[in-house]
């Protein structure tokens, strides 16, 4: 699977001046490989007697364009091969975002503008129950944070777009409040409004939507976009 965020990045002042005085030469595959073994997710050295088990992905491949010219970028993804041991577990949307958004702060500043997730749902367990738990993290967000958001799922699921919108409402409580759009022959588009506009929020929406394909009988590789 492959979890990628878009924005504007402006790198930090000091950054090539740091990188030299450390000789430093850092990207997006060396710092998510870093970040991801720092959280104890993953790790690109797995020698004898250090398989997979607990970790949450294999490390397949990393990148981003990190061009400092002002437009929207894909500025940094990540492809893995998630664990299914436990077989209950999350696909790994949020520590993959976690990763990327550790990344991104560490080089400049970010202007997040949409997180795209290529997920292959046949591996999706039932995570409804912590889903909805998760809307108590999100009533926490400042009022004057909510954000108007939109929704795409490609290919178009065997959901009707009004079913998948009110599911993902219900999962999250209300707090997400989607509505589907006319989009002839596109795939659907939702749209609405979320509690806060954030990596993680975006991360939430998604897995609220792996989780109601799920419901439905979605199993093909699926790419899910939450964009502001």
């Amino acid at each position: 699977m492959t979890v990628g965020m878009h924005g504007v990045l402006r790198g930090h002042p000091w950054i090539a001046r740091v990188s030299a005085d450390h000789d430093l030469d850092e990207d997006v595959y060396s710092l998510a490989v870093k970040r991801a073994a720092a959280y104890g997710w993953s790790s690109v050295h797995l020698g004898p007697g250090q398989e997979l088990g607990g970790r949450r992905w294999e490390h397949a491949d990393a990148g981003g364009d990190w061009s400092q010219d002002g437009k929207v970028r894909r500025l940094a993804w990540l492809t893995v091969h998630p664990g299914t041991d436990p077989p209950a577990r999350h696909l790994p949307v949020l520590p993959m975002t976690q990763v990327l958004t550790d990344a991104l702060h560490r080089v400049g500043e970010v202007r997040f503008t949409a997180l795209r997730s290529l997920v292959p749902l046949a591996l999706a367990s039932d995570t409804g129950f912590d889903l909805r738990g998760d809307a108590d993290w999100f009533a926490l967000s400042d009022p004057a944070a909510r954000a108007d958001i939109t929704l795409s799922v490609s290919p178009p699921p065997p959901v009707p777009a009004d079913r998948l919108a009110a599911q993902i409402n219900r999962s999250s409580q209300g707090h997400v409040r989607l509505n589907p759009t006319p989009t002839p022959n596109h795939p659907p588009t939702l749209r609405g409004t979320a509690p806060e506009w954030t990596p993680h929020a975006a991360a939430w929406i998604t897995e609220l939507t792996i989780d109601a394909l799920r419901a439905h009988g979605t199993r093909t590789e699926t790419e899910i976009t939450v964009s502001a």
